[in-house]
């Protein structure tokens, strides 16, 4: 598996357009979820806000079920390309493993938030912390790629294949 630091450029530059369409349309859900569920303060959504949006009559059970069906399929490629390249970074075995992974953890842990705060508003951390962990997940992703494939080459002088790499980012 070739490391980002030494794919060709048109690779370098289709995975980067790929990173940076799929941070635009993270940060644009982001805003979505701010002004969709802003409530009492008018400028930043807070647990409560996110609370009310799901407990209650407010949302029935068959349209939770909805969103979470078209946001689960709808996330799995963006979790899989944004991971694909990822993988080929130069960071240790076990946080390259960690960070691709954990993104498929963390959703259905927002999503089965959804559901459970649809009943017991507490439940709107496990919303939260399930939301963060995913987005937190991406941005790391994404920013190590981004890093590896455009500063690195330009930090230390290309490296003769074969050669070894003294770096600390090194396989386990």
């Amino acid at each position: 598996m070739r490391p980002l630091t030494e794919l060709s450029p048109e690779i370098k530059a289709l995975n980067t357009a790929a990173l940076l369409y799929a941070a635009l349309g993270i940060l644009m859900a982001l805003g979505y979820i701010d002004v969709s569920h802003m409530g009492t303060t008018g400028y930043l959504v807070t647990p409560h806000d996110i609370a009310h949006a799901y407990y209650g009559p407010g949302m029935s059970d068959i349209t939770l079920i909805g969103l979470a069906h078209i946001h689960m399929l709808a996330l799995l490629p963006v979790f899989w390309i944004i991971g694909y390249i990822f993988v080929h970074s130069r960071i240790s075995l076990g946080w390259r493993i960690f960070w691709c992974v954990l993104p498929f953890v963390a959703f259905p842990v927002d999503v089965a938030g959804w559901f459970l705060t649809h009943h017991v508003e507490g439940f709107v951390y496990q919303t939260i912390i399930g939301g963060f962990l995913f987005i937190l997940s991406l941005a790391v992703m994404i920013l190590v790629s981004l890093y590896q494939m455009w500063i690195v080459p330009l930090r230390k002088p290309a490296r003769k294949t074969g050669e070894a790499d003294d770096s600390m980012c090194q396989d386990d």
